[in-house]
């Protein structure tokens, strides 16, 4: 399949780095009579020579059978009390930055980083790449429909679909670009606090459709960055009693939104993107449901896809869609780039707004600062004045008609993806050997890069298990500044993720309208954070939506 000739520039330009691997270069008089090329030389042989092997870097033994399981074994177990990413930091405590699990898996070792100058120099390696996990369901539905589908033929060329990402991440690091978002993102923000309102229960309680509705907000706020067109997910009614389930709704009745909402609530909840012993056996249930789903979800983004792109050929297009008029070269080959970002955006998008719901909540002070900064934003555009100078760091000033979004808000989405990340690490596998801290690393390791960790490192942050949104700012407290950290101490979607910056401006857009009329409360114990696909707080939630004084 030929690519577009943007593609190929786009990955002509980006994809040709420097190899930071260390190679061992043979050192012999006879080739070179040079003095410095023979000392450079023999300084190569002997920094190869003083390599450590892979397997003395420190870590947990493995047993028979039951591999690295037994420790975590309740009451035998080094650490049967922890949890997630508890466990990750008991082995850094332990072990250090570099860690090996010999047998991991059945079939490859994995070595954690808890370094980000480690971290860095395995992005900048050039020796690594995202695993491929061909038994996973949805790589099963990919080839199945690839055959019928020309446009899925993209994910079979592993340098075209780089390039496509790289480009993507690019369009979306724009200002000029981002800023034609601020009021598509303003209105259905304000779409959902009045869907929020009407959730309330007998003394403002919201109810357990919550979730649902974060979700409904997460999905078409999403679809308007891809199509630049409203889904309709937040036009259903809303659900006031506990027994109106929209998953308990017939399929018949819903509109095609209302079938999207109810197809990535049923890939959150089956945790169907998720490696488990389930989603890898073919002939198990879970893997059936989720080929089914898969397929949903592709049908109903190829929907949504026609629909933004006829209304783009049959009006002039609308400043929200500048990303897919961009994008236009490639065709019906957008279908699987934008399925694939739907899958991997709502859920961590929806599950990082309840997490800032929650720390807002238990934090009065900060709420009240970001209302009223709301509020002086509201108040000095009304006047005609313009808006503060921004003081959070790499934040985008908001155009009109859009209110100018409060840059403490902001800040604070940013310290919430920073203190709880959707994701705990990234995975990188190595195609080639390469090294790290001393150690050859061959090829074939599974690294993961725990961002989850280093986010909340307290030489790097200084009060780092603290709610501080007050180091994103530039008035803020030195020590405590963002900028004193490494730039990959803070990774919430790791370093590619086309959607880094913008999912920023999604949750200020969702933060500045609830606090302008509401004060979030959480009424009960703290609640307990599981990792199911990504992190999240765990339900029940005791969110009690009050008017703000």
């Amino acid at each position: 399949m030929k690519m577009a000739k943007s593609t190929v520039v786009i990955r002509q330009s980006l994809l040709q780095r420097q190899c930071r691997r260390h190679i061992a270069g043979s050192s012999s008089s006879r080739t070179s009579t040079s003095p410095q090329r023979r000392n450079a030389a023999a300084t190569a042989s002997a920094t190869a020579t003083c390599l450590k092997p892979f397997n003395e870097i420190p870590g947990p033994m493995a047993l028979p059978m039951l591999r690295h399981s037994a420790h975590i074994l309740p009451k035998i177990g080094n650490f049967h009390h922890t949890v997630g990413l508890d466990v990750l930091e008991n082995l850094r405590k332990k072990y250090g930055d570099l860690v090996r699990l010999s047998k991991a898996t059945r079939t490859r070792p994995v070595l954690y980083v808890f370094h980000p100058e480690m971290m860095r120099e395995v992005y900048e390696s050039g020796q690594t790449e995202p695993p491929h996990f061909d038994r996973s369901p949805l790589c099963h539905h990919r080839k199945g429909v690839g055959s019928l589908c020309p446009m899925h033929k993209i994910l079979c060329c592993s340098d075209e679909t780089k390039a496509v990402w790289s480009g993507l991440r690019l369009l979306l690091q724009e200002e000029a670009i981002l800023k034609n978002y601020d009021a598509a993102f303003d209105d259905i923000a304000t779409d959902v606090t009045r869907r929020l309102e009407e959730l309330r229960c007998k003394g403002n309680v919201l109810n357990e459709e919550l979730e649902t509705e974060i979700y409904r907000w997460a999905l078409e706020t999403v679809g308007m960055m891809l199509f630049g067109i409203r889904l309709g997910c937040l036009d259903a009614r809303t659900k006031s009693g506990a027994d109106l389930s929209p998953t308990e709704e017939p399929v018949e009745g819903l509109s095609p939104a209302e079938r999207l909402v109810r197809c990535s609530r049923q890939i959150s909840e089956g945790a169907f993107l998720v490696r488990s012993e389930e989603t890898l056996k073919t002939e198990s249930q879970t893997f059936n449901d989720a080929l089914k789903s898969f397929d949903r979800h592709l049908s109903l983004t190829e929907h949504f896809l026609i629909k933004a792109i006829h209304t783009m050929t049959s009006c002039i297009t609308r400043p929200e869609q500048v990303l897919l008029d961009k994008l236009r070269p490639l065709e019906r080959r957008l279908l699987p780039l934008a399925s694939d970002m739907l899958l991997a955006a709502v859920d961590p998008l929806a599950q990082t707004a309840l997490t800032m719901f929650y720390q807002l909540s238990i934090h009065a002070a900060h709420q009240q600062r970001a209302h009223d900064e709301v509020l002086w934003c509201s108040a000095s555009r009304a006047a005609g004045a313009a808006p503060p100078a921004a003081p959070a760091r790499h934040s985008v000033p908001a155009a009109s008609p859009a209110p100018p979004a409060p840059q403490y808000v902001s800040a604070c989405a940013r310290e919430t993806l920073r203190l709880q990340p959707p994701t705990g690490g990234v995975v990188r596998r190595s195609v080639d050997s390469l090294v790290l801290d001393g150690f050859e690393i061959p090829a074939g390791v599974d690294i993961v890069l725990a961002h989850g960790l280093t986010s909340k490192e307290e030489k790097q942050w200084g009060r780092a298990k603290a709610f501080v949104p007050e180091r994103w700012c530039d008035d803020g407290w030195q020590p405590l500044k963002a900028s004193r950290a490494h730039h990959l101490a803070s990774m919430p979607f790791g370093e590619k993720c086309p959607g880094t910056g913008i999912s920023i401006k999604m949750l200020t857009s969702l933060a500045a309208r609830i606090t302008e009329r509401y004060r979030i409360e959480w009424h009960g114990p703290a609640p307990a954070l599981t990792l199911h696909g990504v992190n999240k707080i765990q339900r029940p939630y005791y969110f009690v939506l009050q008017n703000a004084s």
